[in-house]
């Protein structure tokens, strides 16, 4: 089985100009976790998931210790509801995940649980010369599981 006989097809998607408050209201108002960024072409450039609204863990070169980042902003125990009120006017281009990892409509089933088992991972852009066609995400996984025969 191949990703493109599972994938969601129907992706909503982004503009790398557009900005965090346009991606979070689209990501509220279709219900999905993922904001595929793409440029002009239509390339895909970025990804936004909802848990880029919750602060991660970064490293900093050359230091003992690490600090928190959420949508762009590098803090320590900073106030979430200020730095949510000033990223809604960022460009997705300034917070968004750039060269997410993506597959192709031909990646097999055995490969798409492997990356992303290995690459913590809860979705996978598909994409055709670049260009977004679906999208993986583990509700595909038990289609896919659902067209087992």
């Amino acid at each position: 089985m191949k990703a493109e006989d599972f994938m969601t097809k129907e992706v909503f998607s982004c503009k790398q100009s557009q900005t965090v408050e346009e991606a979070a209201a689209l990501m509220s108002e279709k219900g999905v976790s993922v904001m595929p960024v793409i440029d002009d072409e239509g390339l895909l450039v970025g990804i936004l998931t909802e848990s880029d609204f919750v602060s991660k863990e970064v490293k900093i070169p050359h230091a003992m210790a690490s600090m928190k980042r959420l949508l762009g902003v590098t803090h320590y125990e900073g106030d979430i509801e200020a730095i949510y009120a000033s990223a809604k006017k960022r460009k997705l281009a300034e917070v968004m995940t750039k060269n997410p990892k993506a597959i192709s409509p031909t990646t097999s089933l055995n490969s798409i649980v492997t990356i992303m088992e290995d690459k913590k991972l809860k979705r996978l852009p598909v994409v055709d010369n670049q260009k977004l066609v679906g999208m993986i995400t583990r509700k595909d996984l038990l289609r896919a599981f659902n067209l087992a025969k």
